[in-house]
């Protein structure tokens, strides 16, 4: 099985019973980081975002905002950590179609979006913790990108690996990928052959003891 493929059967279930395991076992972002839409997953590179209050009405307005969307390449996920009281949307539709054509396979934000109508129907995979129809002018504002930030609790570094689905969102660190993938891959072949066991009968003690997975 290849990196890719190992990858694509990645799920954030796995990635934290793999985390478990190497010692990291706080890697779920908080359960109010959800989906905008049921069915979204994600994999891809994390590249940080930092967000600040403000009441100041810039003359130009939008400009980290705009140069956190231009810095992304294919296979990244900008992840926002966002300071407390901030209510302004930090992402929406136009952001999403930016970001999108840059090559951001999702995006993660640890506060408000706005333009859900319009989010869903582009499909990007969008984990939010709220929505808000505020614009971020004289709002929040964007103060420092690939910076070690905080997000949902989790540590997070540009380059970290981000897995998001039905589940939540976790955060693979990059130092750990290789070893949470070997373990994904063992856990999968495991958790095929439970499955057949469990469909065919086999009571859930002996699905244990031949394959110690659940």
């Amino acid at each position: 099985m290849t990196d890719e493929a190992d990858l694509r059967a990645l799920t954030v279930a796995l990635a934290v019973d793999a985390l478990d395991g190497l010692g990291a076992r706080r890697q779920a972002v908080h359960g109010a980081v959800r989906p905008l839409a049921p069915g979204y997953r994600m994999v891809g590179r994390a590249r940080t975002v930092v967000v600040e209050a403000t009441d100041v009405i810039p003359e130009e307005p939008y400009v980290g905002e705009m140069a956190a969307i231009a810095g992304l390449t294919a296979g990244d996920i900008p992840v926002y950590q966002v300071a407390d009281g901030v209510e302004a949307a930090l992402f929406g539709e136009l952001f999403a179609l930016a970001a999108t054509a840059r090559g951001a396979v999702g995006v993660v934000v640890d506060g408000p979006v706005r333009d859900v109508r319009q989010l869903r129907e582009i499909g990007c995979p969008v984990f939010a913790a709220g929505v808000s129809p505020y614009d971020t002018k004289g709002r929040a504002e964007v103060v420092a990108r690939d910076v070690p930030i905080v997000c949902g609790g989790v540590a997070v570094a540009s380059g970290d690996l981000v897995v998001g689905d039905d589940d939540g969102v976790a955060i693979v660190p990059a130092g750990h990928v290789a070893a949470v993938l070997r373990e994904v891959r063992e856990k999968v072949a495991g958790e095929r052959g439970a499955r057949a066991d469990i469909v065919a009968g086999t009571p859930v003690h002996e699905v244990w003891s031949r394959w110690r997975v659940f």
